[in-house]
């Protein structure tokens, strides 16, 4: 096998990478602070004083020498967030948040640098976001072309094959932006697979193999299937890979979903393995989540009166009676309450079928309403059950209590998605997963949702559901 992959060798393709990721970061930082100080000196009216050398380098250098520190704290230079652009893209939004507040501190309060104005702070931070975000972009793109991404990503060797092994396995292999490589299946202690692996895996044929390829380096990562094993099986792979720098890790086969809370915690000295919080569950992400969604229903329900006294007036039009149309949804930890929308179809549409859904070319629909259900309007109401604190701007959609009922049994993980405050758009719809599509796979985009919010992933699916975007990776 190639010298290549020796763990020497891509360690040090790794830290070279890595490096000029900072290089990369701090001169599109500082082009971003130029930016501003010219667009602040240059376009803005009624600024006092001309664009000079000397006003501009300190505020310059010194800004960017912050942002780059934020990014280390942040973790923007581990491997993985450089292969994947999606990970990088929450890191500089937090990073560029918090260096306003920061540069702020240093320059408003603290007066390091006396000339700076909140203008040019502002600005500043606009531009840096932009230019980072396409400098992180560009550098990805450069690193796949030159062929420098192999030496970023983990060489798996799997113990066994089940069907949840399987499934990872597929996962990695679909998307070319993972960070992990499989390298092959090994099988258990007793050389016998559980399930036969696929031929494009390449299956060792003794369990004693697996030494052989921790010695020499060619695998990063173990992974013990969830089957049932000896006692002695696992604690002897997790010794092997110990002695020679190699991550042993196990898939739990009593846990299937919310495993971003899974952690090891104590009670009364005894150690427990257990989902214990979510990131929606921290006080502080849950403040920052609800302080968007006051501030976005203000600025939804202003901004779109006119569409909704517009469109409340045609259907009306077409069809008299009650234009608003409230409907009992269920929410966090299963509390109902009622949700908002413009009637998109006939007063008695109900009334024969019951609850269900709409279909493509449903009877019921009014004229009016299959343009209002094309383009969402319908939905505009919502922003105040957003405001009333009964939904949030993103999340998993609610759905109706009579449906429920059925779907909790028979879909996988339904209910677990009532962890969380439903929302107006969620990451299932902006992955094209919303109205009579695949329940099973939605419910897995919602528990994606869950288990890896941020608030840049938040504002990331606000602008997928106007403009789709295709993150990269």
């Amino acid at each position: 096998m190639s010298t290549w992959f020796r763990r020497e060798k891509r360690d040090a393709v790794t830290v070279r990478c890595i490096r000029l990721a900072a290089v990369t970061d701090f001169v599109c930082s500082s082009l971003g602070l130029l930016a501003a100080d010219f667009v602040r000196f240059e376009w803005l009216p009624n600024v006092a004083g001309a664009l000079t050398i000397q006003k501009t380098i300190v505020p310059v250098i010194f800004g960017a020498l912050l942002f780059s520190f934020l990014m280390v704290l942040f973790d923007g230079y581990r491997r993985f967030t450089l292969l994947r652009y999606r990970r990088s893209f929450p890191i500089i939004f937090k990073s560029v948040f918090a260096w306003i507040v920061a540069f702020a501190a240093f320059s408003l309060f603290f007066e390091v640098l006396p000339n700076v104005s909140r203008v040019f702070i502002l600005l500043g931070a606009l531009f840096v976001f932009v230019f980072v975000a396409l400098g992180r972009f560009a550098l990805q793109r450069t690193l796949l072309s030159a062929g420098l991404t192999a030496a970023f990503r983990q060489r798996i060797l799997f113990v066994d094959w089940t069907p949840r092994v399987q499934k990872l396995a597929e996962e990695i292999q679909k998307d070319k932006w993972h960070p992990y490589e499989i390298v092959g299946v090994a099988p258990p202690e007793n050389n016998r697979f559980t399930s036969e692996p696929p031929k494009q895996f390449r299956a060792l044929g003794s369990h004693s193999e697996i030494e052989h390829f921790c010695e020499s380096g060619l695998v990063n990562i173990i992974i013990l299937a969830d089957r049932k094993g000896s006692e002695a099986e696992a604690p002897a792979l997790a010794s092997l890979c110990e002695r020679n720098l190699v991550s042993f890790m196990m898939i739990p086969s009593g846990f299937q979903i919310l495993l971003s809370g899974l952690q090891i915690t104590t009670i009364s000295s005894v150690p427990v393995l257990g989902v214990t919080e979510l990131p929606l569950e921290r006080t502080i992400n849950a403040m920052m989540k609800r302080a968007c969604d006051i501030l976005g229903a203000v600025v939804g329900i202003i901004l779109f009166a006119p569409v909704v006294a517009l469109f409340s007036t045609l259907v009306f039009l077409e069809s008299p009676g009650a234009v608003f149309y409230r409907q009992v949804r269920v929410g966090r930890n299963g509390r109902p309450f009622h949700i908002i929308k413009i009637r998109s179809m006939r007063l008695d549409a109900e009334k024969d079928s019951g609850a269900r859904w709409a279909t493509k070319n449903d009877q019921r629909r009014l004229k009016i309403g299959a343009f209002m259900r094309r383009w969402n309007i319908d939905e505009l109401p919502q922003f105040w059950n957003i405001l009333c604190g009964d939904m949030s701007l993103v999340g998993p959609r609610p759905e109706r209590p009579e449906l429920i009922v059925e779907f909790k049994e028979t879909i996988s993980h339904y209910n677990a998605r009532h962890h969380v405050i439903p929302g107006l758009t969620g990451w299932a719809q902006v992955n094209g997963l919303r109205g009579n599509t695949d329940l099973s796979e939605r419910i897995r985009y919602d528990l994606y949702y869950m288990e890896n919010w941020s608030l840049a992933l938040d504002f990331q699916i606000m602008l997928m559901t106007f403009v789709r975007w295709d993150g990269a990776a």
